[in-house]
């Protein structure tokens, strides 16, 4: 008697099976236990601020908790390397700005390029704009530039320290515009804000400025992302401006170290994409300064590694060095 067709199929299973071809149960229902999320810089800044409503939106979709430890110190890296020396089995991810790979990895001594370091989901990208306050006269981008050449190594701007993102574009910005400002350094962005808000200093690339622009506080010239913000129409965005590619994106999301699972990236990658699709979400988000973006697994990779080869030709081009 011949074997029935279900016989013959439970034999070609078992054959998969016992030679290790059939798929992994194990990889398809992560995460069983909770996932640690590291955010490589202290509560209450901008990586915190978005890493928590994802945490708790995944929580909340997967079933098991998705903690957030905050653990700061060289730009990020401290953070990012704890994670990539974490086996590569999903529980220990990364939530941070891209920054802490394509400026840090490519300005500091760390342990670590992009190649070391595997995206796996896209949240957000920064909506900043440059900012000037009582200090500066400047209405527009064209009398700021013309203030700054005018008054040469004068006209300042503060940020997060040198390879910051407001340092990156301001640097780009007098490389290509024969323009040179002076860089007030700051432990983070808030204590430079205050300063501007104070009239100590010129000017700023911010998110967390806006409040102040709509309360009449500071001038918004340009704005740093590929639209205009829907809160202010009327500020140009630095690339219609013609300085598109000044505007070197910054943006956050989850890394990993390499050997994570593909089933594993493939359900992280999906879940975040979906979270970031709830108007809520996208709504609260955009009032913090964050407009939400998602790229599949390979577009990602694609867009991670043209991003790290752009800030390399900005760092190159301009010269920019860690002090």
């Amino acid at each position: 008697m011949k074997p029935s067709m279900f016989a013959r199929s439970l034999v070609f299973a078992l054959a998969l099976w016992s030679a290790g071809l059939a798929p992994a149960k194990a990889e398809t229902d992560w995460p069983k236990t909770t996932v640690k999320l590291v955010v490589p810089f202290p509560p209450g800044g901008a990586n915190d601020t978005v890493a928590r409503p994802y945490a708790q939106a995944l929580s909340q979709m997967l079933g098991q908790p998705f903690v957030v430890e905050n653990r700061g110190g060289a730009g990020g890296a401290i953070g990012l390397e704890s994670v990539l020396k974490s086996p590569p089995n999903g529980y220990t991810l990364c939530m941070c700005a891209s920054t802490v790979v394509t400026t840090v990895a490519n300005l500091r001594k760390v342990p670590y390029q992009a190649a070391d370091v595997d995206p796996i989901a896209m949240t957000t990208m920064y909506v900043s704009g440059l900012m000037v306050g009582p200090k500066n006269t400047a209405r527009d981008l064209k009398e700021f530039l013309a203030l700054a050449k005018a008054n040469p190594g004068k006209i300042s701007y503060g940020g997060s320290g040198v390879g910051s993102p407001t340092d990156l574009r301001m640097k780009y910005l007098g490389g290509l515009t024969g323009t040179e400002f002076l860089s007030i350094p700051y432990t983070g962005n808030a204590a430079a804000l205050n300063d501007l808000l104070a009239g100590v200093i010129d000017s700023i690339i911010e998110l967390n400025g806006f409040p102040h622009v709509k309360a009449g506080k500071l001038r918004m010239l340009a704005m740093f992302a590929p639209e205009r913000h829907p809160d202010f129409p009327d500020v140009p965005t630095i690339g219609e401006l013609g300085f598109e590619a000044v505007n070197a994106p910054v943006w956050q999301g989850f890394y990993g170290p390499l050997g994570i699972p593909q089933e594993i990236k493939e359900k992280l990658n999906k879940a975040v994409a979906e979270i970031g699709a709830r108007p809520e979400m996208r709504a609260k988000l955009m009032e913090l300064g964050f407009a939400v973006r998602s790229l599949p697994l390979k577009e990602l990779k694609e867009f991670y590694l043209a991003d790290d080869a752009h800030y390399k030709k900005i760092i190159r081009e301009q010269k920019i060095v860690v002090d």
